[in-house]
């Protein structure tokens, strides 16, 4: 079982995501350069580390003009030019959509010397990504191209430290509270799958025929799917089976 968004117009917290709009901020005498403690992040290559020392920054976003329809066609038969300003969003190569963010304006320019840098939160930057179905955040793709993970963008949206889904103890206490619903399941773990992922191992007693064995991690999958805290929290949940 896998997911990529919740679709929920609210996040765990019950906080509208309507409304959540992409806004340039006054920084005063901010002069456009990297963070250093982002900088050395960056460097130590630790994504949890990363997410916590990109979430309280200054970031840039690129912003591109774009012509409508009839604009192109304007200039085509004019030579004139009128056009709308765009956020950037990539493609990668799930075919996901993914906001790029950078850390000063000299990595933007690296990047694309045409793209206007606007400066924004952190938060706010995340909080556009989830707007605009963005799955993931690029940290600077022309030079460190660091990937922050659907989990650790809606974290840093929702204003919260981000800790990977195995180590999460609001996650793993609710996932237990999930388990317990369905009696058949006697035991359960959690493992790391992946940076985002989580395998769920289910202990069920022996001797269950293949079709009971099927309904009960059914019925689990279809709990862990409709919970709103894992869905935002996890980039996927597997189920695996053992005796007990």
């Amino acid at each position: 079982m896998s997911h990529d968004n919740t679709g929920n117009t609210a996040d765990s917290a019950g906080v509208p995501w309507s409304g959540r709009t992409l806004t340039a901020q006054p920084f005063p005498g901010d002069d456009g350069s990297a963070d250093p403690a982002l900088l050395a992040a960056l460097e130590g290559g630790d994504l949890v580390a990363i997410t916590r020392a990109w979430a309280p920054t200054r970031a840039m976003v690129p912003i591109v003009a774009v012509l409508g329809e009839d604009e192109a066609e304007l200039v085509a038969a004019q030579g004139d030019k009128s056009a709308d300003m765009a956020l950037v969003t990539l493609v990668d190569e799930d075919e996901a959509k993914v906001l790029p963010v950078f850390t000063s304006v000299a990595a933007l320019q690296t990047w694309n010397a045409e793209a206007r840098p606007v400066p924004v939160e952190a938060a706010r930057a995340a909080q556009a990504a989830v707007v605009e179905e963005c799955p993931r955040v690029v940290i600077d793709p022309a030079g460190a191209s660091v990937v922050l993970p659907r989990p650790a963008v809606w974290a840093v949206a929702q204003g919260r430290d981000w800790v990977p889904p195995a180590e999460d103890p609001d996650l793993l206490a609710g996932i237990a509270a999930l388990v317990r619903a369905v009696p058949e399941v006697k035991a359960h773990r959690c493992e790391p799958d992946g940076v985002a992922g989580l395998i769920v191992v289910l202990g069920l007693p022996p001797g269950l025929e293949r079709d009971q064995v099927r309904a009960t991690t059914t019925r689990i999958g279809e709990l862990l799917l409709t919970d709103q805290m894992v869905t935002e929290r996890t980039d996927s949940v597997r189920l695996a089976v053992r005796s007990v």
